[in-house]
C-alpha cells in the first residue's frame, strides 16, 4: 500500500471510530431512558441545552413520583367487567423473574385486571382465551388529565375483545402544574415493559394510544421515546399543548414512528397543531391525519378498528423499511472500503 493510501487510510478509520463512538453512546442514552426530577418550567421559554445542563446538576431524585392524582368526573365511572381482579406480583409468560416461580397454566382470568407491585394503581385488559404459545399485541393508553384506567380501558374494551389485544392503563396520574414530566415517563415506561415480560406480548406490537389531553401527554412520549412504541394514535388533540416545548423531532427514520392523528372540524386543534404537522413532516415522520365532525364518531367501534389496523399497517411497514435502509446503508458502507482497498 502507498504511502499516500496509508495516510487516507489512517484518517478515514479516526472518522468512522468518532461517528460509531457517537452513535453507541446516543443509543445507549435512549436505551436506558434516564430520567430528571420534576423541575419547574416557564411555558413560554423552551428548555435550552444551558438549562439542561442546569436541570441535570441540580437533580435531585424524589421517592415517589411528583404527580397529581386527579379526582374523576361527577359524570361517575362506567363499569367494566365487574370489579378488576387483583393479579400477583408477577406473572412471566416464559421467562423467569427472580424471586418469582413461573405461571405454565392458562387458568389466568381475563377482563379487567389489576396488576399489583406498582406504587400506582395499574389496570390491565386480558383478552379471552389467550395462549401462552402465541404473542399478542397491546395498547398502552397515555394518562389522561379527567380519566381514570377503568374509563379509559372502556373506551376500547369492544375492540379488545375482537381482536384480542391486551389494554394497560395506570390509574389518574397526571405531572404536577410547573413540572417536567421526565419521572412519569420513567415510571410508565417501567410498568409497560414489566408487563410485556408478565404476558405473552408481542415486543413489536406495542401502539400508544391518547385521547384530548392525554393526546397531548401521547404526543410527546411517543417523540422522546420512539423505541418503546410501533406506532401511536393521537385523537382529539396532539402535541400543541402543555408538552410542546419538551417535543424535540428526530431526524433518523430509526428514532422515529407512525402517527395518526384525528381532530375534529371546527375546532382550533387543527391550527394549533399545524406548526407540528409540518415540523415533523419535514424530518420525515410517516403521519396520517383524519377529520372528525362529532364526538359521537370516535366511540364508533369502526373507527376503533380502523385506527388499530392504521397502527399494525403502518408500524409493521415502518420497521421494515427502516431495517431495509439501515442494511442498505450498511452495504454501501462495506462496498466502500472494498472499493478503497482495490485502490
Amino acid at each position: 500500500m502507498k504511502k499516500w493510501q496509508e495516510v487516507v487510510f489512517f484518517l478515514f478509520c479516526a472518522v468512522f471510530m468518532m461517528f460509531f463512538s457517537v452513535s453507541l453512546y446516543a443509543d445507549e442514552d435512549t436505551a436506558t431512558m434516564q430520567t430528571g426530577p420534576d423541575v419547574q418550567y416557564e411555558e413560554s421559554t423552551p428548555i435550552t441545552p444551558k438549562a439542561e445542563q442546569v436541570i441535570k446538576k441540580e437533580m435531585k431524585l424524589p421517592e415517589a413520583l411528583e404527580v397529581e392524582s386527579v379526582k374523576p368526573t361527577a359524570q361517575g365511572i362506567p363499569q367494566v367487567v365487574g370489579q378488576p381482579t387483583q393479579l400477583p406480583p408477577a406473572l412471566p409468560a416464559g421467562e423467569k423473574i427472580p424471586g418469582v416461580e413461573p405461571i405454565q397454566s392458562t387458568s389466568i382470568p381475563s377482563g379487567l385486571l389489576e396488576v399489583n407491585g406498582f406504587k400506582y394503581p395499574v389496570y390491565l385488559f386480558v383478552p379471552k382465551d389467550y395462549k401462552l404459545d402465541r404473542t399478542y399485541a397491546m395498547i398502552l393508553i397515555a394518562p389522561d388529565k379527567l380519566l381514570t384506567a377503568q374509563q379509559q380501558i372502556e373506551y376500547l374494551t369492544g375492540l379488545a375483545q375482537r381482536r384480542s389485544i391486551f389494554i394497560l392503563a395506570p390509574y389518574v396520574l397526571w405531572p404536577k402544574s410547573g413540572t417536567t414530566p421526565y419521572s412519569l415517563d420513567s415510571w410508565l415506561l417501567s410498568v409497560k415493559n414489566e408487563v410485556i415480560g408478565r404476558f405473552p406480548i408481542n415486543k413489536k406490537r406495542i401502539y400508544l394510544i391518547g385521547k384530548d389531553s392525554g393526546a397531548q401527554y401521547a404526543g410527546y412520549l411517543a417523540v422522546k421515546y420512539p423505541k418503546e412504541f410501533s406506532a401511536a394514535a393521537l385523537l382529539g388533540e396532539a402535541w400543541d399543548g402543555p408538552f410542546a416545548q419538551l417535543v424535540d423531532p428526530h431526524s433518523d427514520a430509526a428514532d422515529q414512528l407512525p402517527f395518526y392523528i384525528a381532530l375534529k372540524v371546527g375546532g382550533d386543534a387543527r391550527s394549533r397543531n399545524q406548526v407540528w404537522f409540518d415540523k415533523l413532516q419535514g424530518k420525515g415522520y410517516p403521519l396520517h391525519l383524519v377529520d372528525y365532525k362529532t364526538d359521537e364518531e370516535l366511540d364508533d367501534l369502526e373507527f376503533k378498528k380502523s385506527v388499530f389496523d392504521w397502527m399494525e399497517s403502518a408500524g409493521q411497514s415502518w420497521e421494515a423499511s427502516v431495517a431495509q435502509g439501515q442494511k442498505t446503508w450498511k452495504g454501501k458502507f462495506k462496498k466502500g472500503v472494498k472499493d478503497f482497498f482495490a485502490v
